[in-house]
């Protein structure tokens, strides 16, 4: 915990005294309140506080008592000979935290004249923060967004077509993944890593209870059997306080066990698929009592990594994001057995090109750098992400695995974007927020399945 902490508050710390540097906060101007800083990065009043008292002893910023801090005004920012790369990206990201790193490192090495400056803006509002930015005399060269960002676009920025400069991009990259980043049939945006949502275990947990690890064709009855034998009170309290699955009540989760029984979420959709999702659901849950769940916004379940659940669906992203907090064992993957149909969800992560970049040339380098397979292939190696091109994946992971995390060209056509399977994104907006009695058990899979269908419809 401590270690996290102190990662929090340098890496807040960090941010700020870029954006100090790079002229977009200027001298004498202030700084976010501290309760303004605590929402949009998402970390505690305390690592606020330390990241600023950080940035007071290197002299950056000035405390003025009952009105804010500001930087200093005494501040000069010098002007570097070097040139600047400036990269925008969400945060949090764990393609940020683990991935660019190591393309910025391999980039920076090959251009020594070349300095990359990266800022962070909350993901909620992203798009908003990169326009107040550019009005502001900061221009991003490259910025790095997720899928839902990108579809989610509310921005006057224009982006270059980078196919020109990708011309072997759509001969390697998975099929489905060709469609997710066009605009009028221009790549806006170029995938650097993805990953599809499937099934994790902890082999130590299934050991020390004696439960068979997962096969690559178990079937649901022992897949119900392994939770339950996993499920149990371990202090002897009389309290359940370890799960056979942690399971999300977030969209980007459960609504492949939809996908997997054959349904969807477009209008018109069939209810049954619905309703015996729903119901499975609630069985793990209330009924059987195997499953822990976890609020829809931590998708990184801290009862996975502390050992308190033997399974759970995630992405290589979310993964990726554990290395720091994880101990005791190494996950592994496992076949998903909830239905006949081996669809799932997709995530992924992609860079865009503005172009009004003022170093367009070398966004566009750096982007080729990014999707080389050399490099993709230490993003695999180094920081276990999965590479949008295929050959890579198969050379890294392997056939096999990759029929675990169902992905290969025939099933991949059967997966989904999340905005691509929900269409409307209101329609997401409403069905999370009206979610809430049937996670508690209080709505049947009927009742919110119909209700559901009608959000869908209308």
């Amino acid at each position: 915990m401590k270690r996290e902490s102190k990662f929090r508050y340098s890496k807040l710390a960090n941010i700020l005294r870029e954006q100090i540097m790079s002229g977009y906060i200027k001298p004498g101007n202030f700084l976010l309140s501290e309760n303004d800083l605590c929402n949009h990065y998402g970390i505690s009043r305390t690592s606020v506080r330390k990241s600023l008292e950080q940035l007071a002893q290197e002299g950056l910023i000035i405390k003025k008592v009952g009105q804010g801090t500001i930087v200093n005004p005494d501040l000069i920012v010098e002007n570097s000979s070097d040139k600047v790369l400036r990269i925008f990206s969400i945060s949090p990201s764990h393609f940020f935290d683990h991935g660019l790193p190591l393309i910025i490192e391999e980039f920076e090495k090959e251009n020594p004249n070349v300095k990359i400056k990266c800022l962070n803006f909350s993901a909620n509002e992203f798009w908003d923060t990169v326009q107040s930015s550019v009005e502001l005399g900061l221009q991003p060269d490259v910025i790095l967004v997720t899928d839902r960002h990108f579809s989610n676009a509310d921005t006057s920025l224009e982006f270059l077509d980078l196919m020109p400069y990708l011309p072997d991009y759509s001969n390697m990259i998975y099929p489905c993944l060709r469609r997710a980043f066009l605009r009028d049939q221009k790549l806006q945006g170029a995938i650097t890593t993805f990953s599809s949502v499937y099934l994790t275990y902890n082999p130590e947990l299934f050991r020390k209870h004696q439960v068979p690890e997962p096969t690559e064709r178990w079937s649901l009855e022992e897949f119900l059997e392994a939770a339950h034998r996993l499920t149990m009170d371990t202090n002897g309290d009389g309290i359940n306080d370890q799960y056979g699955l942690s399971l999300s009540s977030s969209l980007g989760r459960w609504p492949v066990l939809v996908l997997q029984n054959g349904g969807n979420f477009k209008t018109n959709c069939e209810k049954e698929p619905l309703v015996n999702t729903l119901s499975f659901i609630h069985d793990l849950l209330y009924r059987h009592r195997v499953a822990t769940l976890s609020p829809q916004y931590l998708l990184n379940s801290e009862a996975f990594i502390k050992g308190k659940a033997a399974m759970m669906m995630t992405t290589s992203l979310e993964m990726a994001g554990w290395s720091d907090s994880i101990s005791g064992f190494e996950p592994k993957v496992a076949s998903m057995p909830f239905g006949d149909h081996k669809g799932t969800l997709l995530t992924a992560n992609a860079f865009m090109v503005p172009e009004a970049s003022n170093e367009q040339e070398m966004a566009i380098r750096f982007v080729q750098k990014a999707l080389s397979p050399s490099m993709q292939e230490k993003l695999g190696n180094e920081a276990n992400l999965m590479s949008p091109l295929q050959q890579v994946n198969e050379k890294n992971w392997g056939t096999s695995m990759f029929q675990s995390l169902n992905i290969n060209e025939d099933i991949t056509m059967n997966s989904y974007f999340i905005d691509e399977l929900f269409g409307d994104t209101s329609n997401i907006e409403q069905i999370v927020k009206e979610m809430h009695l049937f996670w508690a058990g209080i709505e049947s899979a009927e009742e919110f399945a119909e209700k559901m269908i009608a959000i869908m419809n209308d």
